[in-house]
């Protein structure tokens, strides 16, 4: 009897939580949004859309592109502009310093979008070291020590480890013609350093600690401001972004396993410094992206820094690089063409020692 009069009041207590929100999506959609992430020594980049009714059919896309004008300023002084009838901008011979601080303006639909941001100081790093030891699994593990000089101030930092690989395939055409392809894929970094879990306050020693993981790899300098700080981390066996390669002189795309052969190898350590503004972006939108759809949890809006609209403009600086290689064949780079691969397929990729 207790159990039914429980079932009564709970479905009771469901039903009277019932209520009526007033939904502006006339308000919401047609929002002008503007991404520009721009890094050291790389190429301006960035893109113009709007948003779209929540109504329409999700399945056409995350957004409508729009057409506008780019105005880029460097330390207040207008140094470029562009006029984009699809919604992306590409310009030539700007790529962002160390300390260069950017502000754009676009216009596009009646609207004026503004955004700052600056390209922070190369990070110091002292050393990046590495060992090799055996994991649970008695695999050979290699890990990473980068120890950082920091300055004074708040500071923020990323480490990636990027993975570039020479692939040549001894049967590109099926007539036995060898051609080479370079696939560079992203590698998830694990770590127990207690500045990446302090970033979602993910100590571990909390029964109902869900919050999300650091995929970033993100973190500020409160643990070691103006201080020197050692990092320990290695990286895991998948990775992310990936080719496919031609097989059989059909014109199309797919796995050869028997022709494919890497042949050279690099793991590049970035030791980033980040923007306040990219180093926020990248924070909440791993929040944003963990609570999604969670009936249980508040929503949480994506960081913005788009005066008039909405979107994210930041920089950062990844000029601190370290290079470890591991070559399989003798080869000069001299006397090979690579080929443009097929981006967001998977690659098979064998290694061979011998």
């Amino acid at each position: 009897m207790k159990k039914y009069i429980l079932i009564i009041i709970a479905a009771w207590l469901l039903i009277s939580c019932e209520k009526d929100l007033k939904f502006d999506d006339e308000g919401l959609a047609n929002q002008l949004v503007l991404n520009s992430i721009i890094g050291s020594n790389k190429e301006f980049r960035a893109s113009l859309s709007k948003t779209r009714s929540i109504l329409e059919n999700s399945y056409s896309g995350g957004g409508l592109i729009t057409d506008g004008s780019l105005d880029i300023y460097l330390s207040g002084e207008l140094i470029k502009n562009v006029n984009s009838p699809t919604g992306y901008f590409t310009t030539s011979g700007i790529k962002p310093k160390s300390g260069d601080s950017f502000r754009i303006v676009i216009n596009s639909n009646g609207k004026q979008l503004e955004a700052e941001t600056t390209i922070p100081q190369k990070t110091e790093v002292i050393s990046v070291d590495t060992t090799t030891i055996l994991d649970q699994r008695n695999m050979k593990l290699l890990i990473y020590k980068a120890t950082l000089k920091d300055l004074e101030g708040d500071d923020y930092y990323r480490i990636l480890i990027t993975t570039e690989s020479l692939i040549m395939n001894t049967n590109a055409d099926g007539k036995g013609t060898k051609k080479y392809y370079l696939n560079t894929s992203e590698k998830s970094i694990s770590s127990d350093n207690p500045v990446f879990n302090s970033v979602y306050n993910n100590f571990g020693g909390d029964a109902f600690d869900t919050g999300p993981n650091n995929d970033y790899n993100i973190f500020p300098d409160d643990y070691f401001e103006g201080k020197n700080y050692a990092i320990q981390f290695h990286a895991n066996n998948y990775g992310y972004g990936n080719v496919y390669y031609p097989v059989g002189g059909s014109g199309g795309y797919g796995y050869a396993y028997d022709a494919i052969k890497t042949i050279y190898e690099r793991n590049v350590v970035h030791v980033q410094h980040l923007s306040k503004e990219m180093y926020t972006y990248l924070k909440y939108l791993k929040l944003y992206f963990h609570y999604q759809g969670n009936p249980f949890s508040e929503p949480v809006p994506v960081y913005s820094n788009i005066k008039n609209g909405i979107g994210i403009f930041a920089g950062f600086n990844d000029d601190a690089q370290f290079t470890f290689e591991k070559i399989y064949r003798p080869f000069s780079m001299d006397t090979i063409t690579i080929e443009a691969g097929n981006q967001g397929g998977y690659t098979y990729s064998k290694s061979n020692e011998n």
